[in-house]
């Protein structure tokens, strides 16, 4: 099977076979990526894709042409759920959760058996609680370490960002304006520790997995202890498939 994770700045793909990962495919969004990607996938024999994107209304067209000529039907998209693998959703409308935040959430249920912190790090920073048993707390997001202001409004274009709920709130957000933090006086990696700090009540002793490009940098600045998961996207996906 081949695993396609969508995000904002790349596109990678795992292809599995026998419960074995035996390539990998990583591309950003220039040139001819989708023609890449076509190149990649007819070189494989696999019998189904399974993905999960972010991508805006014209790399999706594109993408999902690609995968209908190399897949037809058997093609499945991941999409954020009300309840799924014994994780429920904090968002007050599910739907809205970002897909790569419910599939790190997925991941995360299987491989921490307390309460847990999921922090992916990529052109934007998201923070997601995770309890126990499985209950999503809701989360935060903010600017990526190296994405500006203004590329971080070009990312969540829909959002509208006069929204009072953006920034005015202590507790988790159970939706994406309640969950996005801009905090002008601080960098991402100055006001997160702050965040986390203020939280921490609420998910006990748990433990921090982190994820995205920027890991490392999050992992240095919070504590070594914190835990990089590099694929977990990848492991919520691969979990799913299997179910």
């Amino acid at each position: 099977m081949i695993l396609i994770d969508c995000g904002n700045r790349q596109l990678k793909a795992q292809y599995w076979q026998a419960g074995e990962l035996r390539a990998s495919f990583v591309s950003g969004y220039c040139g001819h990526w989708n023609g890449r990607l076509r190149d990649w996938l007819l070189s494989l024999s696999a019998s189904h894709c399974y993905f999960a994107s972010v991508l805006d209304n014209t790399r999706q067209s594109q993408l999902d042409q690609n995968l209908q000529n190399c897949f037809e039907d058997r093609v499945t998209r991941y999409c954020s759920e009300a309840i799924c693998m014994g994780v429920t959703n904090g968002y007050d409308q599910p739907e809205r959760l970002g897909v790569d935040r419910w599939l790190t959430l997925i991941a995360a249920s299987q491989l921490i058996d307390g309460d847990c912190i999921v922090i992916d790090a990529g052109s934007a920073i998201t923070v997601d609680l995770l309890r126990a048993d499985g209950q999503h707390l809701g989360g935060a997001i903010l600017p990526g370490i190296n994405t500006s202001i203004d590329r971080f409004r070009q990312i969540f274009s829909h959002i509208n960002f006069d929204d009072p709920a953006i920034g005015h709130s202590d507790v988790p957000g159970s939706s994406t304006e309640q969950a996005i933090h801009i905090d002008y006086t601080h960098n991402s990696l100055e006001y997160l520790p702050l965040l986390l700090e203020r939280w921490q009540d609420r998910v006990g002793a748990s433990s921090r997995l982190l994820c995205g490009g920027d890991a490392g940098q999050i992992q240095r600045r919070l504590g070594k202890d914190d835990r990089i998961v590099p694929d977990l996207v990848f492991q919520g996906m691969y979990r799913l498939a299997n179910r």
